[in-house]
């Protein structure tokens, strides 16, 4: 029997859903089985080299590795390396830090004490990490643009030293650490939205060693936070996810409670503040989060990921703020982490888990109806923005990747025609109806 005590370090095969009610239950194809190096501790997606479909990273703290899956046309991946990071990675982010349109590589490293940043040229290929030292036991991580100039940022949790380190970057993949933010409890992760409408930056941290809270920190645009509010939730609560579940259009919070196996439901307010919600029975242990809406209802629902019955549970949203009973599907041995992409484009979102003690991660493909999507809608909210449109322009000319907005492919067939970009201006002016 697994110890209900886990190092902090560690932050399948057949998927079957069981234990769930008639009529809840989502169509999830027979899963494919990737092997990876050893131990992949954590794990994240997005296309690095370019060719509109979601690649797979993983980090590995026995050999101070990452490795990149490449989506390959025929389905399944290709993992490619090591690429040599820090001592002992225990989160993993994939982002564009230097504005080349490339997706590079974010990595925080539990033992090195340092974040590793490794830029992606674009095919597949990285540069060799640069780090950064930041603080103690820095496994959660958050990319954003904190100060308003338009580069990416990155904010880092560190457990052991009760802080938050925000490293402001210069737009060319280098950075520099701001001041230590205290933050009290044991800071074991991080998200970033603007929770209060105040168009800054927020920042969401779970503490979860001498407290078990959610705490909100209130960004002033300028790269600096101040303690905004504290909602205590779970045992043992890890990375928090943000996003909304409900239909007050206020950003809500979920996160896993390691010790009492359940998620915890924050509804927002719009102002910064949270009420707690009915927490989700989830499995033994749940490490990680994931969320997307994927039975195209256009709620979001929740898929969580179980260590110690090796399982994820995926919790079905009604749109306001509670859930269906989970659909259990099993996985390879202690999942560790869990994301979500539409990986063979037909505008379902997959799963994916990265399966610690198995050594593979276990890809599973959602058979529910292909989802509607209002052309040039990026962000599935019902409307078009500038924003969206510029990125939509982005894709056609090249400069960007169609994983940064799959709705402006109105049709499916990995390319941005000139009738979408048409159809998205459409969009914009007259509503998504």
């Amino acid at each position: 029997m697994r110890s209900r005590i886990l190092p902090w370090l560690f932050c399948g095969a057949l998927l079957t859903p069981i234990c769930v009610r008639a009529g809840d239950a989502l169509p999830f194809a027979p899963p494919q089985d990737v092997a990876v190096a050893t131990n992949p501790a954590a794990l994240a997606a997005g296309d690095v080299n370019r060719d509109g479909r979601a690649d797979l990273v993983t980090v590995h703290p026995d050999t101070d590795t990452a490795w990149v899956g490449l989506a390959q046309a025929a389905g399944g991946f290709t993992f490619v390396g090591p690429l040599h990071v820090g001592v002992a990675p225990c989160a993993v982010q994939v982002a564009d830090v230097n504005r080349d349109q490339h997706r590079d590589i974010i990595v925080g490293n539990a033992i090195g004490n340092t974040v590793s940043v490794l830029l992606g040229h674009g095919d597949g290929n990285f540069d060799a990490a640069r780090d950064t030292v930041v603080g103690n036991s820095p496994c959660g991580i958050a990319v954003a643009d904190f100060n308003h100039d338009d580069k990416a940022d990155i904010a880092v949790a560190n457990l052991f030293d009760d802080t938050v380190v925000v490293l402001l970057g210069a737009g060319d993949g280098t950075f520099t650490a701001a001041a230590p933010l205290s933050v009290l409890g044991g800071p074991a992760g991080v998200a970033a939205a603007d929770v209060d409408g105040d168009d800054k930056i927020d920042l969401v941290v779970a503490a979860n060693l001498d407290s078990n809270d959610i705490v909100v920190l209130k960004g002033a645009g300028d790269g600096t936070f101040t303690e905004r509010s504290r909602v205590a939730v779970g045992l043992l609560p890890k990375q928090p996810l943000i996003g909304k579940f409900n239909t007050d259009d206020f950003p809500d919070i979920a996160v896993a409670t390691e010790n009492d196996d359940s998620v915890s439901i924050l509804l927002g307010h719009g102002d910064g503040t949270f009420d707690p919600g009915t927490p989700l029975a989830a499995g033994a242990f749940p490490t990680a989060l994931a969320a997307a809406d994927l039975d195209g209802d256009g709620a979001l629902d929740l898929i969580s990921a179980e260590s110690f019955d090796d399982t994820l549970s995926v919790h079905r949203g009604h749109g306001d703020g509670t859930f269906a009973e989970r659909q259990v599907l099993t996985t390879g041995t202690m999942p560790s982490s869990a994301v979500t992409a539409d990986l063979n484009r037909d505008r379902a979102a997959d799963l994916v888990s990265a399966n610690l003690l198995s050594g593979d991660v276990s890809v599973v493909l959602n058979e529910s109806p292909a989802k509607v999507l209002c052309t040039g809608d990026c962000d599935e909210q019902g409307s078009v923005g500038i924003n969206e449109l510029v990125r939509s322009v982005s894709i056609a000319l090249g400069q960007t990747s169609l994983d940064d907005c799959l709705a402006a492919d109105g049709d499916g067939d990995g390319n941005i025609e000139i009738n979408e970009l048409v159809a998205a201006v459409g969009h914009a002016l007259d509503g998504c109806s």
